[in-house]
């Protein structure tokens, strides 16, 4: 063989274990990717777990507190009502992101709307 075909052979030989390391590197990235969503995605759940154990325990506490209420004074306590309201719904999208029922992470991940909904609708039946 002569210089020049043994110089060909050397640089296409040099191409394509660059390639194939090129593409390896692609393919890391992607498995590392892939592994940093899902081991932030279970530690995120792991954590929205126990708020939603500690949350429901606070939620059964102020049913019990209101049905206090109810026996004491016969009407229920306004303010009880609204924020055992704000709380399940708190505890509804903690279930649908711990389900994955959806990706959107509830409260402190974003805004505290929970209470929204609840003073537009008294303002409704107020009007």
């Amino acid at each position: 063989m002569s210089e020049d075909k043994k110089d060909d052979v050397v640089e296409s030989q040099i191409e394509s274990v660059t390639k194939e390391s090129a593409e390896a590197t692609i393919e890391t990235g992607k498995k590392s990717v892939f592994c940093n969503e899902a081991v932030s995605r279970i530690l995120v759940t792991l954590l929205f777990g126990l708020i939603g154990w500690l949350s429901l325990w606070v939620f059964v506490v102020v049913v019990l507190v209101q049905f206090g209420f109810l026996l004491i004074t016969g009407q229920l306590n306004i303010n009880l009502k609204a924020f055992n309201g704000e709380l399940a719904d708190f505890l509804s999208d903690i279930i649908k992101y711990v389900s994955f029922q959806t990706d959107d992470k509830p409260f402190p991940f974003r805004s505290w709307s929970y209470g929204e909904t609840t003073t537009n609708n008294k303002e409704a039946t107020d009007s």
